[in-house]
């Protein structure tokens, strides 16, 4: 059994260890219960998309970039020339731009234009400009993408996420150290001769684990959910085109500029042809080598 000290302190310490691991698996819990205490329903396919939730679901930011464009040039707003196969001058004319999106468009434009307003086509944009996190907040908010695999409905820069992330890794910290408490007790009872202490670490360390594990699954990359490919789908019907509105520009934020002709300022580039391989050089021909046997002496 060892000594009654041995086994004494051997017990503090594990309960220390045990009481600073429950204390943060408890915290965990509770910052989770307060992240998704906000969660709504998902938005019903019913509920129609705009056309810039629809080419974000599509093709994210790059997308609804792509749709504002193409609709202020059927407008006559945007003027385009195409200066290179690959690049393009963009000039905003008449009315200007038309709604909020129109504007970061324009704005995400002006900023990767080089000194002399030519614009690299097709650009690729993220999710830096404000207005379009609101989007992409709208969309994870009503069910119809995942942030990071997080439950639906919870955005991952949301004020609760981030305590909640705060939660889990001060308990991985509490768990990367467990091993060396359990060390310690090892070091404790091998010179008291108290080993019975030493049962409570095995199923001490799994159980911490185990909640640190569940807590770190919980990330995976973006992806749009059931109700947004129920919403998506339901874009495809004729009924979803107001009166007015341009089945052209529906196609776009779904398929994108792949659907442009050849004679549309915005379209893509088209590949580089691929040369022709150098002809390959023939061979070099042997030498013809005529052999006439040895020589007949005398004769």
């Amino acid at each position: 059994m060892g000594t009654w000290w041995g086994n004494l302190f051997g017990a503090l310490l594990l309960l220390a260890s045990l009481a600073t691991a429950s204390a943060t698996a408890a915290a965990l819990r509770r910052a989770r219960r307060a992240m998704t205490a906000g969660i709504r329903p998902p938005r019903s396919p019913e509920q129609r998309l705009d056309l810039y939730e629809l080419a974000y679901l599509h093709g994210q930011a790059s997308r609804v970039v792509d749709v504002a464009l193409l609709r202020m040039h059927r407008g006559r707003r945007l003027t385009v020339r195409r200066t290179a196969v690959d690049r393009v001058e963009l000039r905003p004319s008449g009315r200007g731009p038309r709604d909020d999106v129109e504007t970061m468009a324009l704005d995400l434009m002006a900023g990767a234009a080089d000194g002399e307003g030519g614009l690299r086509w097709p650009p690729v944009f993220g999710d830096g400009h404000p207005r379009m996190r609101a989007l992409r907040d709208r969309l994870v908010l009503d069910g119809l993408m995942s942030d990071d695999n997080f439950p639906l409905g919870v955005l991952r820069r949301s004020p609760a996420t981030q305590r909640w992330l705060a939660a889990r890794n001060r308990h991985a910290t509490v768990v990367r150290w467990l091993p060396a408490t359990a060390a310690a007790g090892v070091v404790l009872a091998v010179a008291a001769h108290a080993l019975l202490p030493l049962l409570g670490y095995p199923p001490l360390l799994w159980w911490a684990r185990a909640v640190r594990e569940r807590a770190e699954g919980a990330f995976a990359p973006i992806s749009v959910t059931d109700a947004g490919r129920a919403a998506m789908k339901a874009a495809e019907r004729p009924e979803w085109i107001r009166p007015g509105e341009s089945a052209g520009l529906r196609d776009l934020a779904v398929h994108g500029l792949v659907l442009l002709s050849a004679r549309h300022p915005l379209r893509l580039p088209e590949p580089p042809r691929r040369a022709d391989p150098p002809p390959r050089p023939e061979p070099p021909r042997e030498p013809v080598v005529i052999y006439e046997g040895p020589g007949l002496g005398g004769l």
